[in-house]
């Protein structure tokens, strides 16, 4: 019943992205090409923040956030879901994140935190990918990976903002949530661990009860 809830929410949203955005992108472009378009934006956003532009920074960054939601949307709803793309895209999401927290600095230890966590992710997709032929097919994100990363571009956001203004307030609202992001991506994680080990048991008719 909750799986059948999630794909109601996913198509619906995937429905929403499709009227306002896919509509005016030809059926010729593939999601992955998308995908790149995000990896071309990491050093542009990176270039902003260090020169000071601060809020031309944040808009990039906030499309090439954009861009996650539309290539997802595009896999599904067109079907063009790849097993590449299932590693390239969330790989372009972390560079995207990481790029902003490092500008963001050491002097806060959450952020040097994530900043661990967030290589350490980047590496168990490589691995993920690489080990494909002995732990099974590749996985796509889970929906605690999705709402961690809507919290991280939000708490990016507000830092960013924070730091224009120099508002002191908002820099602890951002901490607030990138620690809640924190939360989310360590579940996300997990659940990542238990769908590898089910898809792995399962491809070797390995009988195990998974609730």
């Amino acid at each position: 019943m909750k799986a059948t809830k999630n794909i109601d929410i996913q198509k619906m949203i995937d429905g929403f992205i499709d009227k306002i955005f896919l509509r005016f992108i030809s059926d010729s472009v593939r999601p992955n090409q998308v995908t790149v378009i995000r990896f071309l934006l990491v050093p542009v956003v990176y270039l902003l923040l260090v020169n000071h532009m601060l809020i031309l920074g944040l808009i990039v960054f906030a499309i090439a956030a954009l861009t996650d939601a539309i290539d997802g949307a595009m896999a599904r709803t067109r079907n063009q879901i790849t097993d590449l793309g299932k590693v390239i895209d969330p790989i372009a999401d972390k560079l995207l994140v990481l790029t902003v927290l490092f500008y963001i600095g050491w002097r806060f230890l959450l952020i040097k935190i994530f900043i661990v966590y967030i290589l350490l992710e980047m590496l168990a997709v490589l691995v993920g990918y690489l080990s494909t032929p002995f732990l099974g097919r590749t996985i796509g994100a889970n929906y605690f990976g999705k709402i961690k990363l809507n919290l991280q571009c939000i708490s990016i956001g507000f830092f960013i903002i924070g730091m224009v203004i120099s508002n002191r307030v908002m820099i602890n609202v951002a901490k607030y949530i990138l620690f809640v992001a924190l939360f989310f991506a360590i579940v996300a994680g997990m659940e990542t661990l238990r769908r590898r080990a089910k898809i792995f048991l399962k491809e070797r008719n390995i009988n195990v009860i998974y609730e």
